[in-house]
């Protein structure tokens, strides 16, 4: 599956006004989200840029050993969890916030998603890679470190969502925990209140962003469809929202690789008279 994008920008004084707006354009009332983002990453560590060139000792390098190499990059993946606020009031009362129902006719409430890096085509959109499994019982956070991940941190997704013809919109801001929690190693066994959260902008502005889906990229057909529908919504918009294509790179998704450090031993003391 990949995703065609486009997003926007929109301050907090001007939110219900653009909540209402979005409403005429789909012809529908918004739907209200809220979800929980546990972000995980591999346990190895992702090699040093051109270690690849030193182990083969030649600089001439095969297209097809630059693929293998690319494929070697390691990515960020989350848990999304489906909430409502009334969510937070049952689980301090319940219990462990980390289970589904294994009832195979409920909906699944948290699914296991994989975002790969924009491409690099110029198209007026962005588009990316991305896949999504869906957890219907048991532990996710279990089954997401026998995969051989590790735990890195949450947050809280909060807006509202609607869908224009083939265009799923979805306008939002990103919501944390007060404090810091550097040292954790697992995810919250409870979630915290609702009104404990706050915006990670401190000017509380919200993201819109505008997506299709495409199951066959190969299909030129259906890619330019995609694409010039996310350009007449975008056009729609103008003079409401200035929607446009961000850096690619703000949506990386790899891991970066970290030089490591040596600690040196902490010098001895020299003290007068001793040789």
């Amino acid at each position: 599956m990949h995703e065609l994008l486009l997003f926007g920008q929109i301050p907090r004084s001007r939110h219900e006004q653009v909540l209402k707006i979005l409403a005429g354009v789909a012809a529908m009332q918004p739907r209200r989200v809220l979800e929980r983002h546990i972000v995980y990453k591999p346990l190895r560590e992702p090699e040093e840029p051109g270690a690849h060139l030193r182990r083969g000792g030649t600089q001439n390098v095969t297209s097809k050993n630059i693929k293998q190499a690319a494929a070697k990059d390691l990515y960020f993946t989350q848990l999304v969890q489906q909430l409502s606020e009334e969510d937070f009031d049952v689980s301090n009362a319940q219990g462990s916030s980390l289970t589904t129902a294994s009832d195979s006719g409920a909906e699944a409430k948290w699914a296991y998603e994989f975002r790969d890096i924009p491409d690099t085509g110029d198209r007026g959109v962005l588009v990316r890679l991305t896949n999504s499994t869906d957890i219907m019982g048991g532990d996710p956070h279990a089954y997401v470190l026998n995969l051989g991940n590790q735990f890195v941190s949450e947050y809280y997704l909060e807006g509202h969502r609607f869908v224009h013809e083939n265009v799923v919109i979805l306008l939002f801001r990103i919501l944390h925990e007060p404090g810091v929690r550097s040292l954790e190693t697992s995810p919250r066994d409870t979630l915290p209140s609702f009104a404990s959260l706050q915006p990670l902008d401190p000017s509380s502005a919200y993201i819109l962003e505008a997506k299709i889906r495409v199951q066959d990229l190969n299909n030129p057909a259906v890619l330019d469809a995609g694409v010039d529908e996310l350009k007449r919504f975008k056009t729609q918009m103008r003079g409401c929202v200035e929607i446009s294509v961000p850096d690619r790179l703000l949506l990386d998704t790899r891991v970066k690789w970290k030089p490591k450090t040596s600690v040196q031993p902490p010098a001895r003391p020299v003290q007068a008279g001793v040789r």
